[in-house]
C-alpha cells in the first residue's frame, strides 16, 4: 500500500530511502522529495516556520498533508555520505560551515524555548553515574566546517 501511495505522489521513482525512522517520526527520501511523516503536527508546523524565518535557504516546502510533508531536495552538491569518503575540498567544508553558522547569528524565533520544557528522564540510568559525566568539559574530538 505503502508503495502505491508514494508511486502516485512522485510518479517514476526508482528508489525510496529511509534516511531517518524511529518512534515521533520518519523521513523518507523519494526521488527529488523528502517526505516526513510526524506523529507530533504542532513540531512540523514549528519546523515550518522555522524554515521560513531562516537566514539561509532551506528546503521549498512543495506540499503538506497532515501528517505528512513533503520538502524539495536542496539543489547542489552532498558534501559526503555516512560510510564514504569526502571528496570536496577544505574551501567547500569550510563555506558550508559558514553558512550554518549563520543562524546562530540570526534573531531567536517569536516562540517560547523549548529549553523552557522540562528534560525527559533517562530511561534506566543512574543519575548519580550519569550527572558528573554530563557535567565535566568535553574535549574536541573532531567536528566539521
Amino acid at each position: 500500500m505503502t508503495s502505491l501511495v508514494i508511486a502516485a505522489i512522485t510518479p517514476n521513482v526508482q528508489q525510496v530511502e529511509v534516511v531517518v525512522a524511529h518512534h515521533e517520526r520518519v523521513t523518507m527520501r523519494v526521488g527529488d522529495l523528502f517526505l516526513q511523516i510526524d506523529a507530533d503536527q504542532t513540531r512540523t508546523d514549528v519546523e515550518v516556520e522555522a524554515m521560513a524565518l531562516a537566514p539561509i535557504p532551506t528546503a521549498e516546502v512543495r506540499w503538506r498533508k497532515p501528517p505528512a510533508l513533503a520538502l524539495a531536495a536542496l539543489p547542489g552538491t552532498a558534501l559526503g555520505r555516512l560510510g564514504e569518503p569526502s571528496t570536496p575540498s577544505p574551501a567547500a567544508w569550510a563555506a558550508a560551515g559558514a553558512a550554518m553558522r549563520m543562524p546562530h547569528d540570526a534573531p531567536l524565533p517569536p516562540w517560547p524555548a523549548f529549553d523552557a520544557m522540562p528534560p525527559a528522564p533517562l530511561p534506566n540510568a543512574d543519575l548519580a553515574n550519569v550527572a558528573p559525566t554530563m557535567a565535566r568539559p568535553m574535549r574536541k574530538t573532531g567536528g566539521h566546517g
